[in-house]
């Protein structure tokens, strides 16, 4: 996998872990939350491009990338605060954060419980982690990663184990073999490497998945971003498979007046790196806007 120029890496010691963080540019600070499984490899494409104007920190999600793992309950909130841990590691007092899926669910989190340590929010997401309603949110999500949920009952000679690394290896195979590079007319370096991330981000983080997931079905979606502050742009990625749930971001604009739509026609999770110069057309206009004038006190 190739260096990105520009590009810095460390880590934020933390009182509770440590956080690994790829950073990139300069200007106002800009937070960078991945979906599950990830790491910051997949804001790879866009820390160039958003890092013109902002000080871009992607993080690796405690349990995943080159971040400690998780340990003990894991929720949302819990993760959020580990978001404000690292601000606090990187003397950082406030931020505009953007959230893909997984990301989404803890940047609303963030926002609504720390709201003076968050600037601008950009909630972005394919239709199906954009659901308001908790329950129909939360079948469209099983429906596409119950394949991580394999019941192996507990053995005394640990055989469970092994079934659950070969359920790993299984994965792995499906993601180094992705169906939009064997169905390829011509296939390019970019590809592969997009490819070679998506395997080292499940092997890094394939333990992390199912006490993620867990905790996102545990997390009140809805009740997070009716409390949320800041200015919010909802950038939903549409796809034709996901019509079905109709437009989500007109949906969540109802619960907050403050927020504002855009959407991104024929794109899925791989926008990120396929798509990075619409995305940072979408999102750009909106986070150099001025801040919203003070009320008067």
């Amino acid at each position: 996998m190739s260096r990105l120029p520009g590009v810095r890496r460390a880590y934020a010691d933390t009182p509770a872990r440590a956080i690994h963080y790829a950073e990139a540019g300069s200007g106002p600070p800009l937070l960078l939350l991945h979906a599950t499984p990830g790491s910051w490899t997949a804001y790879r494409e866009l820390l160039p491009r958003l890092g013109r104007r902002f000080h871009c920190i992607a993080v690796d999600t405690p349990g995943f990338g080159q971040s400690d793992p998780l340990d003990g309950d894991v929720s949302i909130e819990g993760l959020a605060g580990c978001m404000v841990a690292l601000l606090d590691s990187l003397q950082i007092e406030s931020t505009h954060v953007f959230g893909l899926h997984t990301g989404n669910k803890i940047a609303a989190a963030f926002a609504a419980g720390w709201p003076q340590r968050v600037r601008r929010v950009v909630l972005a997401g394919q239709t199906h982690s954009l659901v308001v309603d908790r329950s129909a949110r939360d079948a469209a999500i099983k429906a596409i990663v119950e394949h991580y949920f394999q019941d192996y009952a507990q053995s005394a000679d640990g055989s469970h184990l092994l079934r659950q690394w070969a359920a790993a290896r299984a994965e792995v195979e499906s993601l180094w073999w992705p169906g939009r590079l064997l169905n390829a007319a011509t296939v390019h370096a970019a590809q592969i490497e997009a490819a070679e991330h998506q395997v080292s981000d499940y092997l890094m983080g394939w333990r992390a998945i199912v006490p993620t997931y867990r905790a996102i079905f545990d997390f009140d979606m809805e009740r997070a971003l009716r409390r949320v502050q800041a200015p919010t742009l909802i950038l939903e990625l549409l796809t034709a498979r996901e019509a079905h749930f109709g437009r989500q971001g007109e949906v969540i604009q109802r619960l907050m007046p403050q927020a504002e739509c855009a959407v991104l026609q024929d794109a899925d999770g791989s926008a990120l790196y396929d798509r990075a110069d619409d995305i940072a057309a979408a999102t750009l206009p909106f986070l150099l806007r001025d801040p919203p004038p003070k009320p008067d006190t």
